[in-house]
Formats: structure tokens, sequence, C-alpha cells
């Protein structure tokens, strides 16, 4: 088909409906989506799209719903390829140009979301986003009065009340009028829970521009306000510090923080270096890099707010016009993780340079996402790697041992954590978690004293943790030791957690166990209406039903337990149950 297509709104949503509602209904597995796209993709470039539907137009049609799917799988590069082909053969359908012209902003397509821009301003000039691309392309080449005009052309709603007065103070800055600069953020400072934001652009603007006095007024004003700096905020006022012959005050602000973070790997790294009285570069030295840190400051924000769709175009923005920014490339990674897209997250942070401070911690977010890959193997090297990179650090094997744990691997997991532990000079509150997790491998070995024994030091760090006391209390009444002890546990993490189901599921088992029948269905049938997919709890419920003497409905509980595919060795004790009851003993159960 050679004529471009004008497709209906109303068709469009109706396709959009079709596709999220019922094509996307079962995940085709990872890996697998890009393969997926492309079989709808060619189904419906020959005119058919399931249940023998035709679609008139073939290749543009089946390119839309091509997209449309990629876009649900998460493959979103894919989504803008799709949906740049249907574009061509549409170039006047507004709703198409503007979904395709964010796919390719967020993708970091930068030329071509240029291109888009310009069309898109030409159906609505004031576009916030299309405008914004445009500007941030003209300070990218060197034409600030074209940026300005595009700034000035955007609307006073939304995002733009926020984005166009900050880039056009720095605009001011660029071109050397700091007075003007200053007043252009002056809305700021009376705009609710932006203090500190116009604080540190205030500093920020004095400080490109020389004036140092009233840049470091201004860091300890933003500083003051802030009250406990982001580790963003605390580096660029101690980077001003360190280059302005304060070094003392910038080890105040290194010091407070490692104090309230004592495994900042960046923070430590600053302070190594103001040790070794080495004078750090600035970290924004002209008007485009104050640009990038606004943006990046308003792509952090937006991420807050889970607006990850228009974060992830603020972002690339910023690394326009600061392409060694690094810490918005590690930004532009949370961002890409955030959305389920594991290996362009990867990309990115393996993009960032081995040299950098945050080398090593995006390494651990790269093992991360090739375990939600199933590479295991890859995720495996990754953490050893890791481990072996820095050998006082515990986090990556605590981390080996959660995958090995996870993979039901437990003899693996328990020696990575009993790695990860030795590297603790002292365990603090904050590793209960890593007592807990090998207890649990330890208890799946049956290596029961010790178990115990990390369940007891894991309630040492945290005392009364609900997840802890559910897991020991539970384990002890399955062992038919301490009930009394177990109860009082119980009864306390369900007052911690009175939602949580396995918690009081645990706590009418052991009323179950003490004989108090009625008083553990209580909190079974509770625990089923909040769990009731779960094998354990259905079961566990059927059989205080038989104790009580309703009996068909134990029986309908455990055909319901057997219905949720419980372990193989589970199955046979329930299915003897449903033929033939219990005896009279709990114990017999």
């Amino acid at each position: 088909m050679n004529r471009p297509m004008n497709w209906p709104a109303g068709c469009l949503v109706a396709l959009g409906l079709a596709l999220t509602t019922a094509g996307c209904a079962e995940d085709p597995g990872p890996g697998n989506g890009a393969t997926a796209v492309r079989i709808i993709l060619i189904a419906a470039a020959q005119g058919e799209v399931g249940g023998g539907t035709v679609l008139l137009g073939g290749s543009p049609y089946g390119s839309y719903l091509a997209g449309l799917f990629a876009g649900s799988q998460r493959d979103l590069s894919m989504a803008a390829d799709f949906m740049l082909e249907s574009l061509a053969y549409d170039q006047e359908n507004q709703q198409l140009l503007n979904r395709t012209f964010m796919l390719v902003a967020g993708d970091g397509r930068h030329a071509k979301a240029v291109d888009l821009a310009r069309r898109l301003t030409e159906f609505d000039s004031d576009h916030g986003l299309a405008g914004l691309v445009l500007a941030v392309d003209a300070v990218e080449r060197g034409v600030p009065g074209d940026a300005g005009a595009f700034l000035s052309g955007l609307p006073e709603r939304g995002l733009s009340t926020i984005t166009v007065p900050l880039l056009q103070a720095w605009l001011r800055v660029a071109e050397g009028d700091i007075e003007a600069a200053l007043d252009a953020l002056e809305p700021f400072k009376e705009k609710s829970g932006f203090s500190v934001f116009h604080g540190l652009h205030t500093a920020l603007m004095n400080d490109v521009a020389g004036r140092e006095a009233e840049a470091r007024e201004g860091y300890e004003e933003v500083l003051r306000l802030a009250g406990q700096p982001t580790l963003r905020l605390a580096l660029l006022a101690g980077n001003f510090f360190e280059r302005s012959g304060a070094g003392e005050r910038a080890r105040e602000i290194y010091g407070e923080f490692i104090e309230r973070n004592s495994d900042s790997l960046l923070m430590a790294a600053a302070r190594r270096r103001l040790d070794a009285h080495g004078t750090p570069a600035p970290k924004v030295s002209n008007a485009a890099e104050g640009m990038a840190e606004a943006l990046f400051n308003l792509a952090s924000l937006l991420s807050k707010e889970r607006a990850e769709e228009v974060a992830l175009i603020y972002a690339h923005l910023a690394l326009r016009l600061k392409p060694d920014f690094v810490i918005a490339r590690v930004l532009l990674g949370e961002l890409l993780q955030a959305q389920d897209r594991g290996r362009d997250s990867i990309a990115v942070y393996r993009s960032i340079p081995d040299e950098s401070p945050f080398s090593w911690m995006v390494g651990l977010r790269v093992a991360e996402e090739l375990q939600r890959l199933d590479m295991t193997d890859e995720a495996i090297t990754q953490l050893e790697s890791l481990a072996a990179a820095r050998p006082e650090r515990f986090e990556p094997l605590f981390r080996l041992g959660n995958l090995m744990r996870g993979n039901e691997r437990f003899e693996e997991a328990v020696a990575a954590y009993d790695r990860a532990i030795e590297r603790l000079p002292t365990p603090e509150r904050r590793h209960w978690t890593m007592f807990y997790f090998r207890g649990i491998a330890l208890e799946r070995l049956k290596q029961w004293p010790r178990a115990e024994a990390d369940f007891l030091k894991a309630l040492d760090l945290e005392t009364e943790q609900p997840f802890v006391m559910n897991y020991l209390a539970y384990s002890w009444i399955e062992q038919k030791l301490n009930f009394d002890r177990a109860k009082g546990m119980l009864v306390r993490a369900v007052e911690l957690r009175p939602d949580d189901g396995y918690i009081v599921d645990s706590l009418g088992w052991v009323y179950y166990r003490l004989g108090e029948y009625g008083k553990g269905l209580k909190y079974l049938e509770r625990a089923v209406e909040l769990r009731p997919q779960d094998t354990v709890i259905n079961d566990h419920l059927g059989d205080a039903y038989w104790r009580v003497g309703r009996r068909q409905e134990a029986r309908f509980q455990w055909r319901r337990a057997l219905s949720l595919d419980p372990e193989e060795d589970v199955a046979p004790k329930i299915k003897e149950k449903i033929d033939r009851g219990l005896g009279d003993l709990p114990e017999d159960t």
C-alpha cells in the first residue's frame, strides 16, 4: 500500500484496547517477547490477527499492533521501531505521531526525536516535551537564542512551570547575566517543596559565575534547608568547599553523610581524595552542565513519582548536554530497571567507566538483572568477580547466597552466607537478614541447631522482627518444641502484621497443636482469606474443621489444597485425609 492511511482515533483506541486486554493475557516468557511480537506482525501483515479478523491496510495496522504488543512486553525499543514504521504510512496522524515521539525520545534516539518534535510542534505549538527536546538540541548546537525561543513558546502549565523557568535561568547564565538568572529562579523560593531546589541552583549559578562568596553562602543555606543532604547535594557542596580551599568544611559534610550511610562508596572515595590533598574538577562548570543538572534533578523527582516514561526523556536529555554525566547514567539504568527492561539496563550500567566510583555499585545491579533474566551462571560469575574486587564488602556474597537459596541450592547458599558473615567486623542491626536467610537455608538442610542459632541471632539484632519470629516459632511447632514460647512470639507477630496470611496461619496452627481447635480455627479462617491460593494454609484449615466436627467443610478445604499444586511428598497425605479423615490426635496429621 503506497498512500498514507488516516486512522480514526476511535479505531486506534479500539485496537489498543483489544491488544492490551486480550492479546497480552499471557506472558510469552523471558527472552521470547521479540519472537511473539514478530509472529503478530507477520500475521497482521498477511491481513489476519486472531480469529481470522481481516485488517484493512495489512502492514501499517500490523506494525501498529506489533508496536502496542512490544510496548506491553516492555520492549520499548522494538515498540519505537514498529511505531516509526506505522507512522510512515500515516504521517498526519497526530495521536500516532505523539506516541511514536514519546517512545523514540524515551529510547534516547535524539536525532529522530528532534525530527518528530519539529513535526509535533506543527500540530501543537505548545507541546511541552517536544519544545524541550528542541531547546536542548539548540543548546547542544550552540544556538542558545533558539533554545530560549522554544522555551518561551511553551505553556505555563504542568511540568513546564518548573522546567521552563529553570532552564531559562541557566540560559541567562550562558549570556553572562547572573542577576537575571537569579531573578528567574525566584518563583521557586515560594513554591512548596522547592526551597532546596531553589537554593541548590542559586549556589550552582553563583559558583559557575565565579562569585565565590555568594556561592559559599548559597551552599551553606541549602545544606541548612536540607537538614540531611542527599548524596548528590553533599557531593556538590563538598566539591565546592574543596575547590575553594575550605577542605575541613568538606570533610565535615562527607563525614556527616558517612555517619548516616556508613556503606557509601562514593562518599568514601570523595573523602579519600580529600585526604590525599587532591583538587577535584567542578561538577558543574558551565551553563549547559547546569541545565543538565536541572534535567537530572527533575528526572529524579519524576522517577520517585513513578513517571518513568517522562523521567527517561529527561535523563536522556541531561546526557545530551553532559555525556560524561555518570550519575545521570546510573539514574537511566534505574529507570530501565523500573520498567523491567533488564537487558537495556545492563547495557547502560556496563557503559559506566570502570574507574568511576559508581562502577562497583552498579555491578551489583547488573547481577540482579542477570538473575531476573534467568542468566544464573552469568549472575554468579558477576557476583564472585565483585566479591574478589572488594574483599572487605559483604554485599556480593550476601546476594550470591540469596540467589542460591532462591534456586533451592541450599548448601551453596549457606557457603555464600558464611563467607559474607566472615566479612562483617561486628554484626549490626541492619545485618539481621543475613542470619535470617542463612537460618532458612540451614533449616531446609535439616541442620536445625545452626538454623535456630541464626534465627535467635537475627532476633538479637532486630528485636521482635515478625518474619523471624514467625519462621522460628513455626519451626518449633512443627518439631513439637517450645509451644508456649512459640505462641507468645506469634501473638506478638500477628499484632505487628495482622494482615500477613503466613503469620496469622502460624498462630492458628500453634493453637491447633495445643488442642485449642476453636481458637485456632478463627485464625486459620482469616489466614485463608488473606492467602486463598496457599496449599499449606488451606490444608491447615481443613484439619481444624475436622477437629471441630465440620467434616464436609474439612474435605472441601483438603480438595482445595490438593488443587493448588502441593509439594510432591505432601499430595499423598492430603489424598489420604480426603479418603479417611484424621485420627483422634493432632500428632497423626
